[in-house]
């Protein structure tokens, strides 16, 4: 007894040094996203500085949600205060994660999900250098948790690809030459986004033609993967008691990802959760094609006009919506945005 007690304990203190070792280490060589516009690293990391309970509003969801609502202009336009809690190519599988992350913290009464990646034709983003990228952009700045865990048991097929998704310094553990002055001295607990996890994208003065989607009546079923998580998602918000919003933000989409977005329509309809496709609504929201960063992402311009135009819907549609227009913190960072955006209109 006496013998396993003190195996136990020897267990406990390796254990403890390893970890006293391994955590400086990984802090370190983990990839940090510091340099606007995707600065990720302040936007995913700098959530979880943030105030508790201020959100009234969440958006999650991939780099289409990130570049089109911008929670400042929502701000100034109905004082609802709102996080995109977005990433890069964000699964549905990853996206609840973060919902759970979210309500950690805060508690929201109405939570926005952007669908592209309901469309995704995979069920890991691991194979290439490029999946991987996609996979660890939504894992690195997480804090280590039993969610996190469970995400990466469904981002990966197999243990060695699991582990190497939770504990990046395992990816990373090659980037000696390529370290900074600023991965020795920045602090997660000092990550903040004054953009609310909104992307400004520069102008890029060209046309980006919209197909013409309206035609589009057939439904195409979406990968059973994605199928399986979006309807998670519906169930973690009921139970929850979380008002759930299924939107496709303004992203010329194109014929066939309309036909699977059908079949996210038909989805919400089954489960009694609103949805909407903003992309039938250009002439409304006052878009042009030019006010695209590229194919399928607004700009600045295009992203400050589509949040006002949604901060009016949201006053409407949702009218006991918290509001909270009178802070300075945030009144700050609204000036700055303004000047930023300013810029994009006068080059």
């Amino acid at each position: 007894m006496k013998k396993n007690a003190r195996f136990f304990a020897s267990a406990l203190a390796f254990l403890a040094l390893l970890g006293a070792v391994l955590v400086p280490i990984q802090s370190v060589m983990a990839r940090k996203s510091l340099d606007g516009p995707w600065d990720m690293t302040n936007k995913v990391g700098g959530f979880y500085n943030e105030k508790e309970n201020q959100f009234e509003v969440m958006f999650f969801g991939p780099s289409h949600a990130y570049a089109a609502f911008s929670p400042l202009a929502i701000w100034e336009e109905a004082g609802i205060k709102s996080y995109v809690f977005a990433t890069q190519q964000q699964p549905l599988w990853a996206t609840y994660t973060y919902i759970q992350e979210a309500l950690k913290t805060q508690s929201p009464a109405l939570i926005v999900v952007e669908c592209r990646m309901a469309f995704g034709d995979k069920e890991y983003y691991i194979e290439t250098k490029e999946d991987r990228a996609v996979t660890l952009s939504y894992m690195d700045e997480l804090p280590l948790s039993w969610d996190k865990v469970e995400l990466a048991a469904r981002s990966a097929p197999d243990l060695d690809n699991r582990v190497g998704v939770l504990f990046n310094f395992m990816m990373y553990h090659n980037r000696w030459s390529e370290l900074r002055r600023e991965d020795f001295t920045f602090r997660r607990s000092h990550a903040r986004d004054p953009y609310k996890g909104f992307v400004m994208l520069e102008p890029q003065e060209a046309s980006r033609p919209r197909p013409a989607i309206e035609g589009v009546t057939g439904r195409t079923p979406l990968l059973e993967k994605n199928q399986f998580w979006l309807e998670e998602i519906i169930r973690l918000c009921r139970e929850e008691g979380i008002e759930l919003w299924l939107v496709k933000s303004p992203s010329n989409l194109e014929l066939e990802e309309k036909a699977m977005l059908n079949t996210v329509k038909t989805t919400a309809a089954r489960y009694g959760v609103p949805f909407h496709d903003f992309n039938e609504d250009y002439g409304f929201i006052g878009l042009t094609e030019a006010m695209f960063y590229d194919a399928h992402h607004l700009d600045a311009l295009g992203a400050d006009r589509f949040s006002r135009y949604f901060a009016g819907l949201l006053e409407v549609v949702r009218p006991n919506l918290r509001a909270d227009p009178d802070d300075p913190e945030w009144a700050a960072d609204l000036e700055a945005y303004k000047t930023a955006l300013a810029a994009f209109a006068s080059d």
